[in-house]
């Protein structure tokens, strides 16, 4: 009897867990939109640190923060479309930062600063694209 008890209780406390995870749609987006942010915020303080890492000439921190960033292609949160323009627009991003990843390699301060500013140019880019995207889905 103990025993049945104690497995009435667990499925009892497993039921109500399940239920109180269950979310709303609006809770469901807001969980969502949580997520983008501290992912975009993730893309931003690499980017800080690699400017950083430019500045003080600081290749390790270069090399790392590009490295990192484009782990972050990997995240499910990166493939928010399955366009032919934003697939090759995250193909110029990884070539880019690759580029700055080798560059820090070789430890040429110019060659990382001008890879650089071409991951900004990808970034800029693919974020007016899915802003505009999202405004006229095709």
């Amino acid at each position: 009897m103990k025993r049945f008890l104690g497995f009435l209780t667990i499925f009892a406390l497993a039921g109500v867990s399940f239920a109180w995870s269950g979310l709303t749609p609006a809770q469901e987006q807001d969980k969502v939109e949580l997520n983008r942010s501290k992912f975009m915020r993730a893309k931003v303080e690499h980017s800080k640190q690699i400017v950083e890492g430019l500045a003080m000439e600081n290749y390790d921190a270069i090399a790392q923060n590009a490295q990192d960033l484009m782990l972050l292609m990997n995240e499910s949160m990166w493939n928010a479309f399955q366009t032919p323009e934003y697939v090759a627009m995250s193909g110029e991003f990884k070539a880019a930062a690759e580029h700055l990843r080798e560059a820090a390699h070789n430890k040429n301060v110019d060659g990382a600063t001008l890879a650089y500013f071409e991951v900004t140019l990808t970034c800029v880019r693919c974020h007016k694209y899915v802003r505009r995207w999202g405004q006229n889905p095709k």
